[in-house]
């Protein structure tokens, strides 16, 4: 093999691992809210607004349960709404940095057997609102973390 084409051949060998590289860093857009939070605070109000009982829960499992169950990664857009207050539940999935926060709001949950449940998703990207993917699990969780009877 000539001096020439070996060099030739690192140098595209090269080109092609950067690539590979480059492509892996920067993959997929946005990730998912379900993989990226660390931890969750809770916070369930009472018919006046005010906090009535607050949780926190760190462990990993129960923290992707928790998200898996919200579902707020299949939530639809929606505009956002003028007031928070007639949200049961409120929640802050905090992620492995400061920008990966988000705040939910869990609508009618305390009625009958969750029907009419919404979740609602705020970012600074606006709002995103739909039912959650499990009402029982949900319901579970937060009784875990102490905020439901």
């Amino acid at each position: 093999m000539r001096a020439r084409t070996a060099a030739t051949l690192g140098v595209a060998l090269a080109v092609a691992l950067s690539a590979i590289a480059f492509a892996r860093r920067h993959g997929s857009g946005e990730a998912r809210v379900v993989d990226t939070t660390r931890a969750v605070r809770i916070v369930r109000r009472d018919r006046v607004g005010l906090p009535e009982k607050k949780g926190t829960v760190r462990d990993p499992a129960r923290v992707r349960s928790l998200t898996g169950a919200l579902g707020v990664d299949q939530l639809g857009a929606a505009p956002c709404p003028a007031d928070y207050a007639d949200a049961d539940v409120g929640i802050v999935l905090s992620g492995s940095d400061v920008y990966a926060r988000r705040n939910v709001y869990v609508f009618g949950l305390l009625g009958d057997a969750g029907s009419g449940t919404s979740v609602l998703s705020v970012t600074s990207a606006g709002c995103r609102l739909g039912p959650p993917a499990d009402v029982a699990t949900v319901r579970r969780e937060l009784a875990s973390a102490g905020i439901l009877d």
